[in-house]
C-alpha cells in the first residue's frame, strides 16, 4: 500500500499531523507512507521511522501555478492508494484532484465533498484533554477502522550526537548541571501571539525568585531586540540565572537543547508543541484571539497547564469573532495581568521541578456537565449495550422498578453507574424521579433499547457546550424491528425529547405513558438519528402495545371519557389505515402490516380497558 499524508502548514501543525503517519505505520507496517509538508518544517520529522519519504512543498510551488501542477503530476506518478488531506485548502485540493488516489480522506466542507471518498465531520468541541488539534487529526483515521489502539502523542527523535552537542553547549555557557533548567518561550511567531514583554519579565522574575534554576530564553535571532528588552526588564538577581545567548544553530539544535531542559513556560507556538513531543511539561499563555480548546493539548492540570484571558474576563469575549478578537488583541493583552495566573504558574513549577521522573501522561475524558438517565424493568437483554454507549457522560443513573432478571447485576458491573430502585407507578413519575436524582445541569434520557451512534455522541457533546444552547433537543429515531430498519409505517418523522437542561424541562403529570416533556425556552433538533431497537419480535411488541393501551385507558378514565362505537371500531381502523396507507406502511412489507396492526390493537385494548374500568367504578 502507498499512502500520502498532506499537511502544508507551520511547525506545530506538521508535528501534530505526524501522528497520522505514526498510527498508519502501526496499522500498515509494510506500507510506503509519504508526508507532504512545507520545506521549512522538515527538521521536526527527521528520524521519524513512520515516514518513508518527505514530499517538499517549496516556495516555488506557491508562487507558480506551473510548478504546482508539476508537483501534482509527480504525486500522480506515485499511484497512491490512499491520500489523507489534513490541510484542506485550495493548494492541497490540487493534489487530491489530480493525484489519482483510489481513496481520499479529509474534513467535510461544503462544496468539497466530491473531492473525497470519505468526508469526516470537523469537530467543534474536544471530547478529551487531548485537545481539538489532536482529536481532529485522529478523526481522519476513523474511516479506515484501524485494528490498533491509536497513539495520540506526537514524537520527536533526537540523536545521541545532537544530545551531546547540546550538553557541550550547556557546559560552554556555564549552565549549572546540578540545577533544573526552565525554557521560556519568550516570544510568539507574531506580535499578536506575544504576551506583553513587561509582563513576561515579571513572570521570569517570579520564577527566579521562587526557584533556584537555570533559565533559557527561546527566540529567533531576528527577535533579539525584543528578547533583550525582556532581559533588561528583569531584576539583576534574575539576570544572573538567565543564559541569554544559549541558542542552537538551527531548528534541530533547538530541539536538542529543549530535550535537555526540564520544562517550558511561555507563549503558545511551535516551541511548546516540540517540548510536549519530547515529553516535557508545559505551561502555556494563550493569545486572546487563539482558541484554547484547539491547542491546549494533553492538558491534565499537572504536567500540562494553560491560561487564557477569557477564563478570567469572559465578558470581554462575548459575541466577538476570531477576526474581531485578533484586531482587539493590542487592547486585550494589557488586561491579561500576571497576577491573574501567577500563583497557578508557580504551583505548576513547584510540582514539575520537584519530580525525579515525569509520570506518564493520561488521556482523560473531558468532564461534561451531563447526566445520563435510564429507567428499567427486566432489561437484561439491552442494559449492557446502552450502558456502554453512555460511557462518555459524566454520570449514569439507572432507576429500576425492582427487576426480577439480571438487570441489577449487570448494572453493578459498571462502576460509574448509580443504581436506584423505585416502585413503578407510571412512566411520568418514574422519569421525574430520575431527573431529581441527577446532579448535573444537562440530562440525556435514554430507554434501554436505544443506542447512540458515534456521530450522535459527538453532536451531543458539541451541543451542550454551545453558548447559545437551547433548553431541550428533539432526536429523530431510526426504528429497528426484528433486525430490519423500518422506513415508513408512520416512523419517518418520529422525534422525541432526549436531551434537555434539568432546570428547564419536566415531564407533565397529564400523561402516564408516552410522557410529554414541558419545556421552558427554545427547542432544537439534533441532525443525527437515535437507533431504536424497540421491537425484537411480535410477542414482545404486542406485550408492549397492550401495556401502553392499559395506561392510556387510565388517562382517558381520569378525563371522564365515555367509550362508544367510534372508539371501539372506527378509531382502531383509522389508526391502521393511517399508518399503513397514508404513512406508507405497505412499503415496509410484511413487517409494516404487523406494526400497523399492533398499533391499532393498542387502541382497541385502550377502550376495552376503559369500558371495564368504568363498569368497576359504578
Amino acid at each position: 500500500m502507498k499512502i500520502l499524508v498532506i499537511q502544508q502548514k507551520m511547525i506545530g501543525d506538521v508535528l501534530v499531523s505526524s501522528i497520522i503517519c505514526n498510527n498508519l505505520r502501526m496499522a500498515y507496517p509494510d506500507a510506503q507512507i509519504d508526508y507532504l509538508v512545507y520545506e521549512s518544517t522538515t527538521p521536526v520529522l527527521e528520524g521519524n521511522p513512520a515516514i518513508n519519504n518527505i514530499v517538499l512543498f517549496k516556495k516555488k510551488h506557491r508562487q507558480s501555478n506551473w510548478a504546482l501542477l508539476q508537483l501534482a503530476w509527480q504525486i500522480r506518478q506515485q499511484k497512491y492508494d490512499l491520500l489523507i488531506d489534513a490541510y484542506g485548502k485550495l493548494e492541497s485540493y490540487v493534489f487530491v484532484l489530480l493525484g489519482g488516489a483510489k481513496r481520499r480522506i479529509s474534513y467535510a466542507k461544503a462544496g468539497r465533498h466530491f473531492l473525497f471518498t470519505d468526508n469526516v465531520p470537523f469537530a467543534e468541541f474536544p471530547k478529551t484533554n487531548m485537545g481539538l488539534a489532536i482529536e481532529r487529526r485522529l478523526s481522519l483515521l476513523k474511516p479506515l477502522a484501524l485494528n490498533i489502539e491509536l497513539d495520540p502523542l506526537p514524537k520527536l527523535y533526537v540523536t545521541e550526537a545532537e544530545n551531546a552537542k547540546a550538553r557541550a553547549l550547556f557546559e560552554k555557557n556555564g549552565v549549572k548541571s546540578n540545577l533544573k533548567t526552565v525554557m521560556v518561550s519568550l516570544l510568539g511567531s507574531e506580535k499578536s501571539k506575544t504576551y506583553p514583554l513587561a509582563y513576561m519579565a515579571e513572570l521570569v522574575d517570579a520564577i527566579a525568585d521562587r526557584h533556584e534554576v537555570n533559565i533559557l530564553f527561546n527566540y529567533f535571532p531576528s527577535q533579539m531586540a525584543d528578547a533583550r528588552k525582556v532581559f533588561e526588564a528583569c531584576k539583576k538577581s534574575t539576570q544572573q540565572k538567565i543564559y541569554f545567548d544559549l541558542l542552537g544553530d538551527d531548528l534541530r539544535g533547538f530541539i536538542a537543547i529543549m530535550n535537555n531542559c526540564d520544562l517550558i513556560v511561555g507563549n503558545d507556538g511551535g516551541a511548546i508543541n516540540m517540548a510536549k513531543s519530547l515529553g516535557k511539561s508545559s505551561f502555556i499563555i494563550f493569545s486572546p484571539w487563539i482558541e484554547k480548546k484547539i491547542w491546549s493539548t494533553f492538558e491534565d492540570g499537572i504536567h500540562h497547564l494553560s491560561v487564557h484571558l477569557q477564563e478570567f474576563k469572559p465578558e470581554l469575549f462575548e459575541d466577538r469573532s476570531e477576526k474581531e478578537l485578533k484586531a482587539l488583541t493590542p487592547e486585550l493583552y494589557p488586561k491579561f495581568l500576571p497576577e491573574l495566573f501567577l500563583s497557578k504558574m508557580l504551583d505548576f513549577l513547584a510540582y514539575n521541578l520537584g519530580l525525579v521522573k515525569a509520570e506518564p501522561l493520561k488521556i482523560v475524558p473531558v468532564r461534561l456537565p451531563l447526566s445520563a438517565l435510564i429507567i428499567t424493568y427486566n432489561e437484561e437483554n439491552h442494559i449492557a449495550a446502552v450502558m456502554e454507549d453512555l460511557g462518555f457522560t459524566d454520570e449514569i443513573i439507572v432507576v429500576d422498578s425492582y427487576s426480577t432478571d439480571q438487570t441489577p447485576q449487570i448494572v453493578a458491573g459498571f462502576g460509574k453507574a448509580k443504581f436506584i430502585q423505585n416502585k413503578f407507578v407510571d412512566y411520568t413519575s418514574q422519569r421525574n424521579f430520575a431527573i431529581d436524582a441527577a446532579r448535573n445541569p444537562w440530562i440525556l434520557f435514554l430507554d434501554a433499547d436505544e443506542r447512540l451512534t458515534d456521530e450522535l455522541k459527538d453532536e451531543i457533546i458539541e451541543t451542550i457546550q454551545k453558548k447559545d444552547a437551547k433548553s431541550a433537543y428533539l432526536f429523530y429515531r431510526t426504528f429497528i424491528f426484528e433486525n430490519r430498519k423500518l422506513r415508513f409505517s408512520g416512523w419517518q418523522t418520529d422525534k422525541i425529547f432526549r436531551l434537555f437542561q434539568k432546570d428547564k424541562a419536566r415531564y407533565t403529570t397529564e400523561r402516564l405513558v408516552h410522557e410529554k416533556l414541558t419545556v421552558k425556552g427554545a427547542i432544537g433538533k439534533l441532525k443525527h438519528r437515535l437507533i431504536h431497537f424497540s421491537y425484537t419480535d411480535y410477542e414482545s411488541y404486542k406485550s408492549k402495545m397492550v401495556s401502553y393501551g392499559k395506561f392510556k385507558a387510565k388517562e382517558e378514565f381520569l378525563k371522564g371519557v365515555r367509550p362508544n362505537f367510534y372508539h371501539f371500531y372506527l378509531h382502531p381502523a383509522y389508526k391502521f389505515m393511517y399508518q399503513f396507507v397514508i404513512r406508507l406502511g405497505f412499503l415496509d412489507g410484511k413487517k409494516g402490516v404487523i406494526i400497523c396492526y399492533l398499533n391499532a390493537l393498542s387502541v382497541t385494548v385502550r377502550y376495552r380497558e376503559l369500558k371495564k374500568m368504568r363498569a368497576e367504578s359504578r
